[in-house]
């Protein structure tokens, strides 16, 4: 029996270690008006990833826009262009020896600007049989997004609301803050930064209870992501990269991760923590994009999840979470109301603009009422009830866009601030505002006290307001870059900020350096763009590494010189050892192959004499012999310990990641973009859904958007 336990255990060593080794493998494994749209033809070559290149910075930096055009005929383009804020430019090749149209070839066009100013574009090519556009809605797209502030110094700060003083500062550096919650108490504060996620106990440190690391994010986007708490502060939502996170509020690890979201602009929780969703960002085609997504607490398996034909924008739950509001971007441009029930709208508003997003919907906390903020040429402020639909229409002078605003848990108050400096507090029953003021600022964040007594707005100035409704008088708190993140805690005691550029993407805000003419006689040259990709973790074919065996001589996916110095620094000569070593691979081999074969080898000899195989009659039949199975386990025990040696000995090391974002990184979001100026004049566009009379619409001539007129 001894003998029989034996050789089972063997026989489980053997099968462990096959298992072990196959973990082994998978480690080293590696991976102005709008523009009319052209009709579709078969012969239609294909345009893609469109983008500027990089899509954000200073003035006197070299960007390049570029497309890569296709033919599947393999026909060379006639011509390729790029509409270029107003005038059709030509491409040039990236490599002029590329002729392989089939594949795809790059073309490119470098610019240098001069002054903080939009710049918009699109691309154009024409087979001689066909043509094709990227980079265009129903507009073109605008980029890059100029700024003169490197945006490196920036903060997460608590202000206490009587004193006006900052209780806390926190430096993120280049990290752009992608949203700010605080608890109702005041007392735990989350935050998103571009590549961390932060708990903070605001009445015990100044530094965050936890952090989560992001490493593979990257900095600079409008589509930020988001985060938001529970009115307790035990539950934190977030999203980051292309995943949604619920953190409870004692440890930094994730009680569940999605890992489907796509791109977020915002997420949001229920009061008592049992409901979260999220507004993600992609592609009208895919389904699995522009999507409202609700969970619960207890599973990171959506309960549903709502596609729309623009980018959610924005997301607010009821206190509950038994309703939820949305609003989208481009082409669609509504707000949407839907019970936890279904994700079948109870509301799906009229489009509210012409060709601009609806930047912000909040719901008040028994969801019976529901501000929205819509954007330039046509920004307002909206409020609609559950069960009446629309209740008044505020429009901005001179239809300045709105992406600050909140509403109170009443419903009875709304905050709201424009991209001219208006900030303005609203009371339900009445359209016109009860407050106003107006600072030198493009105001990107807001918040309105849970009393409606004061308002917190900050913005380009790099200045957060404290507004107060009955006095009329303001607060000032400085700081150090533009403001776009602010909440104030449901006790009213404090106020949370977070700067960053993402609020001011792809608008026109205010700037003391706007209209400033710059000297660059000094052009500063960007780091390459496939430098880039390399350190965010992209092949050269563009796809994100997950993994890279340390020792191959590529220095790739998230290998740096700090872990895996021998791919990473040029003057290591850690390769020729690791060549040297890659010799012991053999021994290792052999020694597997001697083990397995002691292994048969005792079984065979086990079942022959056990069961006479040989056909021996029983006076001459073989008696099992405890000196060669004894024999033969030492060896086979000598020969498996051998193995195991090699196998250590020859295996490299695998710096790994798990992967945050699995788009390219500059595939734009299409959506996510549109025109806040006309290149051309005004036109009126048949089929938006909106009559526009004063553009030369009629009944005549667009039954479809006139026929209710």
């Amino acid at each position: 029996m001894k003998i029989k336990g034996f050789i089972i255990f063997s026989l489980f060593l053997f099968l462990s270690i096959l298992a072990f080794n196959s973990v082994f493998a998978e480690d080293k494994i590696y991976s102005g008006g709008m523009i009319p749209k052209l009709p579709k033809t078969p012969n239609d070559p294909e345009l893609s990833n469109g983008h500027v290149y990089p899509n954000w910075g200073p003035p006197c930096q070299r960007y390049t826009y570029s497309v890569i055009y296709r033919d599947k005929e393999g026909r060379e383009p006639e011509y390729m262009k790029i509409y270029f804020n107003g005038k059709m430019i030509d491409l040039n090749k990236t490599n002029p020896n590329d002729n392989n149209y089939k594949n795809g070839v790059r073309y490119e066009y470098k610019y240098v600007p001069n002054k903080i100013d939009s710049n918009f574009y699109y691309f154009e090519a024409s087979n001689g049989v066909g043509k094709a556009r990227a980079s265009i809605i129903d507009s073109p797209d605008n980029g890059p997004v100029l700024f003169t502030s490197a945006f490196d110094k920036n903060e997460i700060a608590v202000v206490d609301k009587y004193s006006g003083k900052k209780i806390l500062s926190f430096s993120t550096g280049k990290e752009w803050i992608g949203g700010i919650a605080l608890s109702d108490d005041g007392k735990y504060l989350a935050a998103k930064a571009s590549k961390h996620i932060y708990l903070f106990d605001i009445t015990k440190a100044k530094e965050p209870l936890w952090s989560f690391d992001c490493e593979q994010c990257r900095i600079g986007d409008d589509v930020k992501g988001g985060i938001d708490i529970s009115g307790d502060g035990s539950k934190i939502i977030a999203a980051f990269g292309e995943r949604i996170a619920l953190f409870d509020k004692s440890s930094n690890k994730p009680v569940w991760i999605y890992k489907e979201a796509g791109n977020s602009y915002n997420v949001a929780i229920s009061k008592d923590g049992n409901y979260m969703a999220a507004a993600t960002a992609g592609d009208e085609s895919n389904l699995n994009s522009n999507l409202i997504i609700l969970w619960s607490k207890k599973s990171e398996k959506p309960l549903w999840q709502y596609h729309a034909s623009g980018n959610f924008h924005d997301v607010s739950l009821s206190d509950n979470g038994d309703f939820i509001t949305g609003s989208t971007g481009c082409p669609d441009r509504r707000f949407y109301l839907f019970s936890q029930d279904s994700n079948k709208p109870l509301i799906k508003s009229d489009p509210l603009t012409r060709d601009s997003p609806v930047h912000r919907a909040k719901i008040s906390a028994d969801g019976a009422f529901i501000a929205v903020g819509s954007e330039a040429d046509a920004g307002a402020v909206f409020l609609f009830a559950k069960d009446g639909g629309q209740v008044w229409k505020f429009p901005t002078l001179q239809g300045s866009s709105v992406r600050a605003l909140n509403l109170t848990p009443s419903g009875r108050y709304i905050g709201a601030a424009t991209f001219d400096g208006d900030a303005y507090i609203f009371e339900k029953d009445r359209n016109n505002p009860i407050a106003g003021w107006k600072v030198n600022a493009s105001l990107g964040g807001i918040d309105i006290a849970d009393d409606g007594s004061f308002l917190a707005a900050g913005g380009t100035d790099k200045i957060l307001y404290i507004f107060e409704r009955d006095t009329k008088t303001k607060t000032e708190v400085s700081f150090s870059e533009y403001i776009e993140e602010v909440d104030i805690s449901g006790n009213g005691k404090y106020v949370a900020a977070g700067t960053g550029g993402s609020a001011y993407f792809f608008e026109t805000y205010i700037s003391q350096d706007r209209g400033k003419t710059f000297d660059c006689s000094k052009v500063t040259e960007p780091v390459s763009e496939s430098q880039m990709m390399r350190e965010a973790g992209y092949s050269e074919s563009g796809e994100q590494v997950i993994s890279s065996p340390c020792g191959d001589g590529k220095c790739e996916g998230p290998e740096t010189i700090e872990n895996c110095r021998g791919d990473c620094d040029p003057k290591s000569k850690r390769l020729e050892r690791v060549d040297k070593n890659s010799q012991g691979k053999f021994p290792g081999m052999l020694t597997g192959f001697a083990f397995l074969g002691s292994i048969m080898g005792l079984i065979s000899y086990f079942l022959i004499v056990k069961f006479n195989l040989l056909g021996r009659k029983p006076d001459v039949r073989l008696k099992l012999n405890k000196k060669i199975i004894v024999g033969t386990l030492i060896a086979a025990t000598l020969f498996l310990l051998s193995t195991l040696v090699f196998m250590v000995l020859n295996k490299q090391e695998s710096v790994q990641y798990e992967p945050q974002e699995n788009t390219r990184p500059f595939e734009k979001m299409k959506n996510s973009q549109r025109q806040e100026e006309s290149p051309g004049g005004k036109q009126a566009i048949c089929g938006n859904d909106i009559c526009e009379p004063g553009l030369g619409e009629s009944k005549e001539n667009c039954p479809k958007d006139c026929s209710a007129q």
